[in-house]
């Protein structure tokens, strides 16, 4: 083969479609029995909506929503609607123009590289109620760890304003699996993707790369020989060094040292009634949505269907709520906990109106080994570095791999894809003989 895509998830599946469109043919590897990496929608017929135990909030219009509309999905929106609840009380809570007001100082970037928590510390006229939410904030929605996350990363993704965030939400009504089908829709039968495939080595010379496979089973297959080799892995599997290159490759192990593993909890309850809205006293405008409810719990952030009425709830702690949560106990356990004390009702009472959980463990899935990625202080080198080809023959793409301020983002992963596929086409074009 010409080209070797490692993953199909949707970063791999837009190098595919990318190379397929300048009449190039790929081999994707992958190792799940399904496509979509950290995509991954469950269909449940007794539940109203798809689950979804990864990516759920969706940017329109973007790349990740123009591919679901051509696999036939649509998107529902959702505005503010976030809510402070304590003990059975819910206030209204508008975190916005604090958020813009403080995190807009972060743009331009500051001279210096910090962590968040040490640069927070430093701003003046923000107060401590302000300053507990901004912190709140940047834990969970990028799942960072706050003595770790960098500044001038931050900086990229407020500019940016990726990942689904804002006043203005979008779900996948259909499933965000939608998304990869899309993408797969328009590689066409040139491009081969072998499913139950996992790469165990690349094995790789200037112009020349071989990757080692096994089925999941466990037995061994034909490796797959390749002039070029597109590489999707997430960054806890590079980490982890399950796939081996031979030789190594020292920038590549330094850059994706440098990078931080986002850790995320995320489980979604399936009860027989929307008892939240049946307990809670909303204080303020009531028309506004029931969407995100906020507290000082140990899972921290939960949110409805909403404006879709449904008795579905997602809970969510990311960085070092997910930490903290994981040593308390069993995260469904915990998060139970969470919910019950801040509805102000008996945990025996959810028990008995509980009908379904969902809930798959990013961190300790093997093909994954984390939720997503972001920039410590002093490492957007590292990003820089990862978007290098090496040798002309080895190129990565991926969420961590995506421009600066996209990462943990299903467009940025895409794009890092179409990034990918077009420094391969240029480094072979410049290589062929005129």
């Amino acid at each position: 083969m010409d080209i070797v895509i490692i993953g199909a998830g949707v970063a791999g599946l837009a190098a595919a479609r990318e190379l397929a469109s300048h009449g190039e043919s790929s081999v994707l590897v992958e190792a799940r029995d399904r496509i979509g990496g950290r995509i991954h929608t469950v269909h449940d017929a007794a539940a109203p909506l798809p689950i979804e135990l990864g990516a759920e909030f969706i940017d329109v219009p973007g790349p990740a929503s123009d591919a679901l509309h051509r696999a036939g999905g649509v998107v529902y929106r959702s505005t503010d609607g976030m809510w402070e609840v304590e003990r059975g009380r819910a206030r209204m809570l508008d975190v916005n123009e604090t958020a813009e007001r403080v995190l807009g100082r972060l743009d331009p970037p500051p001279a210096t590289d910090q962590s968040f928590r040490a640069w927070l510390a430093e701003q003046r006229g923000v107060g401590e109620r302000d300053a507990e939410w901004l912190l709140r904030y940047v834990e969970g929605f990028h799942a960072a760890e706050l003595d770790r996350v960098g500044v001038h990363w931050l900086s990229h993704t407020i500019r940016d304003s990726a990942g689904g965030g804002g006043e203005q939400r979008h779900h996948a009504m259909h499933g965000f699996d939608r998304t990869p089908a899309g993408l797969r829709m328009q590689i066409g039968p040139s491009h081969d993707i072998r499913l139950d495939t996992v790469a165990l080595e690349i094995v790789w010379r200037r112009g020349a790369v071989e990757v080692r496979c096994r089925s999941r089973a466990g037995a061994p297959l034909d490796s797959i020989h390749a002039r070029r080799a597109i590489i999707t892995l997430p960054l806890g599997v590079l980490q982890a060094g399950s796939v081996r290159f031979v030789p190594a490759v020292d920038a590549l192990t330094g850059a994706v040292s440098a990078i931080a593993r986002a850790s995320v909890i995320k489980i979604v309850f399936r009860f027989r009634d929307p008892i939240w809205n049946e307990v809670l006293s909303f204080e303020g405008d009531d028309s506004r949505e029931r969407k995100f409810l906020m507290s000082g719990e140990p899972f921290p952030t939960w949110w409805t269907t909403a404006p879709v009425i449904t008795p579905m709830i997602t809970a969510w702690a990311g960085g070092d709520a997910a930490h903290r949560a994981r040593r308390i106990g069993d995260p469904i356990d915990v998060a139970l906990d969470s919910l019950a004390a801040m509805l102000a009702v008996p945990r025996r009472e959810l028990d008995a109106r509980l009908e379904a959980t969902w809930f798959h463990d990013w961190d300790a899935d093997p093909f994954a080994g984390c939720s997503y990625s972001y920039a410590p202080a002093g490492a957007m080198h590292a990003l820089r570095q990862l978007r290098r080809p090496i040798e002309d023959t080895l190129f990565l793409a991926g969420e961590a791999a995506a421009d600066d301020g996209w990462n943990g983002t299903v467009d940025g992963a895409i794009r890092s894809g179409e990034r990918a596929a077009r420094q391969v086409l240029e480094h072979a074009g410049a290589a062929r003989p005129a």
